[in-house]
Parts: structure tokens; sequence; C-alpha cells
């Protein structure tokens, strides 16, 4: 009789990790795979609609030279996501860390906290962006609400002038400020990650720190942080990926209106995968960055 083979617990979960991932794995295959190649393709072609459908002419990398050599358009909106990722990006997950310890402690009216911090999901979901472009009272609000945040910008920048500082540095402040409300949205998601962190580290842990003497501030820096610090990786590469892809994004409006205002999906096909390629390299830095200094509680 053939022994039966044992099976380690390690095996069983590679096994259920690859049985719940096999949906997405699936899905990737056709309804992603296939469209990159399409667009791969349509990036070294020049696409011509016609009444029976398209026409694809190849032109190598013409659609490439010609956004990094002869469009200036082009170049200073990379540039620009690429500023408004290294100045966004920090603030959100300092911001995200620093709310999430905070409803980590044990406060009255936590739970209505933690919804108010995930409304910001909501409200840039696909669904409340088509209501709110057909419901003209939003349109007004929103209206107000720009005239409003314009008043107090330019109240600030007076205010700012008055204190004799330097251009540099009141565009750095009120670039700050504007900045509020897309920080606010980038963080719902980090404060989640951030908050179950937190939650995951054993009580017994904190208990032992206690009576060995340390304090709350040791407790944090020593014991806190180094813990969730694998999940400060997640949320960066997270809120990365998140800026560079919000339909806020001036790239993002930049290739939609190269390629269904315009027509020139070829060239607009070029666009993102320019921005694919710089959106991988940063990640690949950061992560080589973030992971050497990486706690991993087991």
């Amino acid at each position: 009789m053939a022994k039966r083979k044992i099976v380690s617990w390690e095996q069983k979960k590679k096994r259920y990790g690859y049985f719940f991932t096999l949906p997405f794995i699936i899905g990737a295959i056709f309804f992603i795979v296939s469209p990159m190649i399409s667009s791969i393709s349509y990036s070294f072609s020049s696409l011509q609609v016609t009444t029976t459908g398209y026409e694809l002419d190849f032109v190598g990398i013409k659609n490439f030279r010609h956004l990094l050599a002869v469009d200036p358009t082009y170049r200073k909106v990379l540039l620009n996501s690429l500023v408004d990722m290294v100045c966004n990006v920090p603030i959100a997950i300092i911001f995200s860390f620093f709310i999430a310890s905070i409803l980590n402690t044990k406060f009255k009216g936590r739970t209505i906290f933690r919804g108010i911090f995930f409304i910001p999901v909501f409200m840039a979901s696909g669904i409340y962006r088509q209501l709110e472009n057909v419901d003209q009272l939003t349109q007004m609000m929103s209206n107000e609400s720009a005239a409003s945040a314009g008043s107090i910008s330019a109240s600030f920048v007076n205010f700012l002038t008055e204190m004799n500082l330097s251009a540099d540095i009141i565009d750095l402040l009120v670039g700050a400020v504007d900045r509020i409300s897309t920080i606010v949205a980038m963080s719902a998601i980090p404060i989640i990650i951030f908050l179950s962190a937190f939650q995951s580290i054993s009580p017994s842990i904190f208990e032992a720190s206690y009576i060995e003497g340390a304090s709350k501030w040791e407790v944090f820096w020593k014991i806190s942080f180094p813990m969730v610090s694998s999940q400060i990786l997640v949320c960066v590469i997270y809120t990365i990926i998140d800026s560079f892809t919000s339909s806020s994004n001036i790239m993002i409006n930049l290739v939609h209106t190269t390629s269904f205002n315009e027509f020139n999906f070829g060239l607009g096909a070029a666009m993102i995968w320019i921005y694919l390629i710089a959106i991988a390299a940063i990640v690949a830095i950061v992560y080589s960055c973030i992971n050497k200094y990486i706690f991993y509680y087991d």
C-alpha cells in the first residue's frame, strides 16, 4: 500500500492562496492581457478610424519619439504628475499613519470617526461622479464651494504677502493648502490598512513592555512602528499608484483627450506606455529603498 504524501502547512497555505487568487488570474488573462497587447500594437502604429472599423499603419517608434523629443506638452504634464506624486504621497502616508494611530485608541465615537475618514472612497466612486454630473443642485453647491475656496486662497496669499515672505515660500504654502482635499481622499484606504496593522499586534507585547518600565513613546517607536513597517511599504506603493491613476490626474485627462476627443489612438497608447514605464520604475526604486528597513513579524 502506497504511503500517503504528507503535505506541510506551508504548502497548504500556498495552495489556498492560488485557489483564492484564481478568479483574478483568469480575469486578468481575459480582460487585461488582451487589451494590453492591443495597446502595444496601437502605440507603434497610426490608427485610422474608417466606416468599416479601423486601419493600423505601422510607424515604429515615431509616436514615442514625437512625445519625448517634439511634444513639449506631454513632457510638462509628465513632470507635473511626478511632482504631484512626490508632494502628495509622503504627506498622505504621514497623515494616514497619524490618524490610524489615533483611531486605534479607545474613545467615545471612535466608530463614527472611522466611518468619516472612509467617506472619500465613496465620494470618489464612479456612481457618485455620475450622479454629480446630472444633479444640478450638486453642481451649484460645487460652484459655490469653488468660489468660496478661491476667496479663501486669495485671502491666504494676501496674508502671506503682508508677512514679506518670498514668492517660493508662498507658492509652497498655498500648494500645501490646496492639496488638503486631495490628501484626505488619498488617505482613506491607507488609514484602514494602518489601523488593521495596529490591531493585529498582540496586546501581550505591550503588557510586557509596560511591565519592564517602557514609556508610551518608547513603545510606539520600538514596538508599534517597527511591527507595522511592512504595511508602510504597502501603503506607499498603493498611494503612488493611486496618485498616478486618479481620474483627477492631468496625465489621465491628457491621454483621454488625445485618444477619444482627437481620435489619435496611436499617440494616446504611446503616452500611456511611457507613463506606465515611469510608474513601474518609480515603484521599483521606492520598493528597493524601503524594503531593506522593513521588519516582518511572524
